[in-house]
């Protein structure tokens, strides 16, 4: 019980009374802070026990005011909860309605046997103009006749934002070349040139048919003038049974990702196909020595493309083998030549890259720039342009090309294991590896003979021209077809033909002699056939003989080059311009100049004939004013077997 001289209890926000001051301590009148650091302490205790004293009910208070505010007798009670709950109602129906304007409508495409779902918001369709090829003069293409099925190629163009377009593109697909990868691949190319570039092509599957998926960048100026930019697209392709469909569309990625998103799921065509359409998996590959396998960066592939309906179009194929460093190509004589017995427009070459992805082409030549030997079913090819259209030469930079090259071998038997590489169809695109046996050998008309090595193993469309190599990676040959026979119980069995290195000896003496590729000049014959005599000179004369047993060789070429001009300057296809006086050896190996040699001089000397290899020796012949009129430089030439 408490009386009034008690002191009244202590309130919850009352302010507690301040500890009281120190005996030894004296109140500074000036009111200015402590001096010492004892006195500096106790004020910090002492405001350190105000707050602490404080912050407690100050926050019972809060909480008290907060409850009142809520609780069932608060006047708000009745309209918060509701009020919360109809703003919720109105910002979900907001998203929704703004979801409804902001995504387009969509319909469906259907149009030749391709039909997909596309948003509704697109321009009327206009048609695209074919490009102009960059690898060949072509005359303009001739207008479309409005009631003609194929080919169809519009784009669309969306009203919503004009950067943003979609191509469909309809055609009839290539009866001989299926590798619906490298087609499309020289189409872009063909289209955006070397401001072009493409990530690695994938399948998508969709509702059992696969579509091969491509995203790719290219530059492109809006309008006449303006700075390029960098576009984004993403190619959808396939095939049926006859006709080849792309989707592409254009845009930023986020909206070519929406834009995907909607079309490719219901992306659907008339009819499938068995064809693959990237490379079938490394583990479907026999295992093969390491020997072989350094012989796939000399494996390329080449392509055939002709002007059709005024577009480069692939049209065709086969495998090839690099047989000199400086690019020339050593293939099979039909994989250029058409139908119609003439020659493709032009051919590109693809160079490997992996086991299990498709070759990367580089460059691209004219068949009618090459050296042919029909009778042979050879070719010799080398670049002379890039995939723009501009001059280019294998020594202009980039990789280099590994030349498989070797002595023909004369002693392949029954039961030997061969290797044949190349680019068939059916490895959709990817370098593939055969494994056969030698069998024999035959004819061209099948009987006994040498003209081919019979193989058991499974040659298709595509290898042709290919490399065939042993267990030690020495080549042997090119594939170059595959014979069917029935046998007398209605069997039919398939062998493999290869044509044997040593039937390319012609060819393979232009490589080692030098050449540029020119139009026209397809000859394998190398001989000059025009030159200007000089009126006076030294008349020369020597013997051609073997270096192994000194025996004569008949029909070996000796030519003396003009003056300037080097073993690493000749070319086979302009030896009027750098040959000065030449001739021939007899069955007794002498050879006799038609021309005379003019004294004094320094001149380069080069002989070639088949199966030898060819002798290019720069300073060779040295001729001094005082030389007589007929002159033996050197007793005889010896020349090596290849």
């Amino acid at each position: 019980m408490s009386t009034d001289d008690d002191p009244p209890p202590p309130r919850a926000d009352r302010e507690p009374d301040p500890p009281p001051p120190r005996a030894d301590s004296e109140p500074d009148p000036a009111g200015s802070m402590p001096l010492s650091g004892e006195e500096d302490d106790e004020t910090l205790a002492g405001r350190a026990w105000r707050r602490a004293t404080t912050i407690g009910p100050a926050m019972v208070d809060v909480t008290r005011q907060v409850a009142y505010a809520l609780g069932p007798t608060s006047p708000y009670h009745r309209h918060d909860f509701i009020v919360i709950a109809l703003a919720a109602v109105v910002v979900a129906a907001a998203a929704f309605g703004h979801r409804r304007m902001v995504e387009p409508t969509v319909e469906v495409f259907e149009t030749r046997g391709l039909r997909f779902t596309r948003p509704a918001t697109w321009l009327a369709p206009e048609e695209v103009t074919a490009a102009p090829p960059r690898l060949i003069v072509a005359a303009p293409p001739k207008p479309r006749p409005a009631d003609a099925e194929l080919p169809y190629h519009v784009v669309y163009t969306s009203t919503l934002d004009p950067d943003v377009r979609m191509e469909v593109r309809i055609e009839a697909a290539s009866t001989m070349w299926r590798n619906v990868i490298a087609s499309l691949e020289l189409d872009r190319r063909t289209r955006w040139g070397e401001l072009y570039g493409a990530d690695t092509s994938r399948v998508r599957t969709i509702a059992g048919h696969d579509w091969l998926r491509t995203n790719f960048r290219y530059a492109y100026a809006a309008e006449k003038g303006d700075e390029p930019r960098v576009g984004h697209a993403v190619e959808l392709a396939t095939v049926d049974r006859t006709r080849l469909y792309a989707v592409t569309l254009y845009g930023s990625p986020r909206r070519v990702a929406k834009l995907e998103s909607i079309i490719a799921p219901t992306l659907r065509v008339a009819s499938h196909t068995g064809m693959p359409l990237v490379p079938q998996s490394s583990r479907l590959q026999p295992a093969y020595p390491e020997s072989v396998a350094r012989r796939f960066s000399s494996t390329v592939m080449v392509l055939v493309a002709d002007v059709v309906d005024g577009r480069l179009r692939a049209v065709g194929g086969g495998s090839g083998v690099i047989v000199g460093a400086d690019g020339s190509v050593l293939t099979n004589h039909h994989v250029l030549d058409r139908s119609d017995d003439k020659l493709h427009d032009v051919f590109v070459i693809g160079r490997f890259v992996a086991t299990n992805q498709p070759p990367r082409l580089v460059c691209a030549g004219r068949p009618s720039a090459s050296k042919l030997q029909p009778d042979l079913d050879l070719a010799l090819l080398k670049c002379d342009m890039d995939l723009d259209g501009r001059p280019w030469s294998p020594a202009s930079g980039g990789p280099t090309w590994p030349a498989l090259v070797g002595a023909p071998r004369t002693d392949l038997s029954p039961g030997q294991r061969l290797w044949v590489l190349g680019y068939p169809d059916v490895g959709g695109g990817s370098l593939t590896i055969l494994q056969g046996l030698v069998e024999g050998f035959t004819s061209e008309d099948g009987t006994v003979g040498k003209d081919y090595i019979k193989t058991d193993a499974s040659l298709s469309h595509g290898n042709s021209g290919g490399p065939v190599v042993d267990d030690a990676g020495d080549l042997v040959g090119v594939a170059t077809a595959q014979r069917r026979s029935t046998g007398a119980d209605g069997t039919m069995t398939k062998q493999g033909l290869v044509r044997p290195l040593a039937a390319a000896s012609a060819l393979l003496a232009i490589v080692r002699a030098g050449w540029v590729p020119r139009d026209g000049r397809t000859s394998v014959e190398i001989e000059p056939l025009s030159i200007n005599a000089e009126a006076e000179g030294i008349h020369i004369s020597t013997r051609v003989v073997d270096a192994a047993n000194d025996q004569p060789i008949p029909g070996a070429l000796l030519m003396v080059l003009r003056p300037g001009v080097s073993a690493a300057k000749v070319d086979v296809n302009r030896l009027d311009d750098m040959v000065i006086a030449w001739g021939r050896s007899g069955t007794s190996g002498e050879v006799y100049l038609k021309q005379p040699v003019p004294a004094p001089g320094t001149y380069s000397v080069m002989v070639v004939v088949d199966g030898y290899v060819p002798l290019i020796g720069t300073d060779a012949l040295r001729l001094a004013e005082d030389t007589a009129a007929y002159f033996d430089p050197w007793g005889e030439v010896r020349l090596e077997a290849e």
